[in-house]
């Protein structure tokens, strides 16, 4: 065995740890372009487009049938829908350059497990709201924690390099 073969059984471990940093990086630009599209199509565009008043997400209205809503929900609502917009955009400014935008990601991905606590607090308190609600529980719950845990790790292997 001459010095050549050792250096080949030096890289080859080099090679495996390479190409699990680039999975985890791909892995989570999936899920940040995941996030992205839901913001815009799930909250952002059904609620900017529609309001109160219109069908919301997954066909499933806002209000129930009859219901009238104030100026002032579907006013907000318009308005949340605009911002869920603007968090989209933000989702996928960071697929980019996952490494250096860290802290946005670490950010965006606690204000989605916020919302996702407070949707639980509200199934708890009022009641189930139904297959368009409890859907974004299960993801919301899911996708934040894998968000910091590849982002921890992306940035773990960027700072090794």
């Amino acid at each position: 065995m001459g010095l050549s073969d050792d250096r080949l059984y030096l890289e080859e471990p080099l090679k495996v740890y390479e190409s699990e940093d680039k999975m985890q990086r791909f892995v989570l630009q999936v899920l940040l372009g995941i996030s992205g599209l839901l913001m815009l199509f799930r909250f952002g565009a059904p609620a900017l487009i529609f309001g109160a008043t219109g069908p919301g997400p997954f066909g499933n209205r806002w209000l129930a049938e009859g219901n009238t809503a104030t100026l002032l929900l579907d006013s907000d609502l318009r308005f949340f829908g605009a911002m869920m917009l603007g968090l989209g955009a933000i989702f996928f400014w960071t697929i980019s350059r996952v490494e250096a935008f860290g802290s946005v990601i670490y950010i965006l991905a606690c204000a989605v497990a916020l919302g996702s606590a407070a949707r639980i607090y509200g199934r708890i308190v009022y009641g189930n709201p139904g297959t368009a609600g409890t859907i974004p529980i299960v993801i919301e719950a899911v996708i934040p924690f894998l968000l910091i845990l590849l982002r921890y790790y992306v940035g773990k292997d960027a700072n090794n390099k």
